[in-house]
């Protein structure tokens, strides 16, 4: 899907970028609490993720009801993904770019226990459903320091996620159209919403060494609009310690939160998607420092 194209293009646009930030040679590495390096830091691991769904999808024929998709379809409720995210230092003190990755998907089967409208179809208790939420998050941001001192430093950011959000059902329904006098289609139907966009979001940023090997790192960003089509807020938060054993190399343990909340979001084929999801994780990292 284009989308998908989309997305790909942005990852390896992120990778170049990061490449050439960690290629500046110009850029004086000016040591945080003493012995970590500041010039480029990476943190990539493995987060154990809980998540919670609820979704509704309205077609011609009217409002979609909201559905659990981890009580209605079984989806998984938790979920152990890669994550990654990262700062580049563009000038001689407080200038950054900012860039992280998350990718999670996640599908099942079931046999409903009841009715199930998504958009102009309607799944039947008894029938065997599968369920599928995606989402991707790709995000890229400036950062400047507007409290730059030696142990700590406090950062607005303004950027950009790219967010690609992807939900499916299928299974034997019923149509009904609504330009057929005739009874209601009953078939297999594969039902599917998709939607990629950008999404802007500004942030707060607090780095602070402990000790000299021992760094607190926070963000917190949002984003709320209420425009074309789309009536939603996303709200993300971190906290990471990461204790660097050797200058350029360390581990860390973190706590990250998304939540997405779509009152209304207009997709391309004119159907409506609502949704209410949170994804919430503790991570364990390792740390490389430049």
């Amino acid at each position: 899907m284009p989308s998908r194209r989309i997305a790909s293009l942005l990852k390896l646009a992120g990778v170049g970028a990061f490449a050439c930030a960690a290629s500046i040679s110009a850029v004086r590495a000016e040591p945080f609490a003493t012995d970590v390096p500041d010039r480029v830091w990476v943190d990539f691991g493995g987060t154990f993720n809980e998540v919670a769904t609820n979704a509704a999808l309205s077609g011609s024929q009217g409002v979609g009801v909201t559905v659990n998709f981890e009580d209605v379809f079984d989806l998984p409720g938790s979920k152990t993904t890669f994550r990654m995210l990262g700062t580049a230092r563009i000038s001689e003190k407080r200038r950054y770019i900012d860039f992280g990755y998350v990718d999670i998907n996640r599908s099942a089967s079931r046999i409903i226990d009841q009715d199930i409208n998504w958009g102009d179809y309607t799944f039947q208790t008894g029938a065997e459903v599968s369920a599928r939420f995606a989402t991707q998050f790709i995000y890229a941001a400036f950062r400047y320091d507007f409290l730059h001192e030696e142990k700590i430093r406090i950062s607005g950011s303004a950027g950009l996620t790219y967010l690609n959000l992807e939900t499916a059902l299928s299974g034997q329904a019923t149509y009904d159209d609504p330009n057929d006098p005739g009874p209601p289609v009953t078939s297999f139907f594969d039902s599917d919403a998709s939607q990629g966009a950008p999404v802007p979001l500004i942030g707060l940023n607090v780095d602070w060494a402990l000790t000299r090997r021992l760094v607190v790192r926070t963000y917190n960003r949002f984003f709320r609009i209420n425009f074309a089509g789309v009536d939603g807020g996303l709200y993300e938060s971190g906290v990471r310690l990461n204790w660097y054993f050797v200058k350029n190399f360390g581990m860390g343990l973190g706590f990250d939160r998304t939540s997405l909340k779509l009152k209304e979001l207009e997709l391309a084929n004119g159907n409506k998607l609502r949704a209410d999801y949170s994804i919430s994780g503790v991570g364990l990292y390792f740390n490389l420092a430049f």
